[in-house]
């Protein structure tokens, strides 16, 4: 996943004064002796993990840690994480150097300040696993696309063709959804407004906000709660 879209940078001065900044706030307060926490958070599949962590110290610019193991296979996957710590008044984002699961270490550098957009959202929004087939109706237009995620308030769908949707048109996007409870394949189709719509190239990402109706509604928490239920049980599988 494009984990950028999580997040908008707050640079306060430059990008390297602001990691100089980070690192050398980090180092003095290793250097006090006194522990460093600090909280980690990975957007894994589209589920917030989040777990505290030890600052070890900097070493030629990158922040070593001491991690959660679910924690650290969430950052093996992702290539980053978030750090929060009541050292700075905003989240940082890292880039990952190096991570080692049963070790429990990471190491971490491309420091940065930002505004957690992930935060903003009222449902969580997770990826499918694989992807599932859909189709954008615009219209008399059909465009074929894939699932990549969903919540009860919005999806992202993928798409080889780049078309502007109106505000106002009649948009819906049509898709089979798993039933856990009924243990059957469900159509869903719902009306959508387009958010945003990006990419340079093929495939184009599509995120709508979606009005579902009750019983929709009901159906896409019912497969949220399993989806979060596989996506702990694959952290933990990975650990053993």
């Amino acid at each position: 996943m494009d984990f950028t879209s999580l997040f908008s940078t707050r640079i306060q001065s430059t990008f390297d004064d602001d990691q100089a900044e980070i690192l050398k706030t980090f180092h003095e307060k290793c250097a006090s002796k006194t522990p460093v926490k600090v909280s980690l958070t990975n957007y894994f599949k589209g589920l917030p993990i989040t777990y505290s962590a030890t600052v070890l110290g900097v070493d030629r610019g990158n922040l070593d840690l001491d991690v959660n193991p679910q924690q650290a296979v969430a950052i093996a996957s992702d290539h980053y994480t978030l750090i929060r710590s009541k050292l700075f008044p905003l989240p940082i984002v890292a880039h990952v150097q190096y991570v080692n699961i049963r070790k429990h270490a990471a190491s971490l550098n491309k420091l940065g300040f930002v505004e957690v957009l992930a935060e903003k959202r009222a449902a969580v929004r997770l990826n499918l696993d694989p992807p599932v087939r859909a189709t954008i109706q615009n219209g008399e237009q059909v465009i074929t696309c894939m699932l990549m995620d969903i919540s009860t308030q919005g999806i992202a769908v993928e798409a080889d063709t780049y078309t502007v949707l109106e505000g106002g048109e009649d948009v819906f996007v049509k898709f089979m959804l798993p039933d856990p409870v009924l243990l059957k394949q469900t159509l869903i189709k719902v009306p959508v407004s387009l958010v945003t719509l990006s990419g340079n190239a093929s495939p184009y990402t599509y995120k709508f906000r979606i009005m579902p109706e009750k019983h929709q509604e009901q159906l896409i928490s019912r497969y949220s709660f399993q989806r979060q239920v596989e996506i702990i049980r694959g952290l933990k599988d990975l650990i053993d």
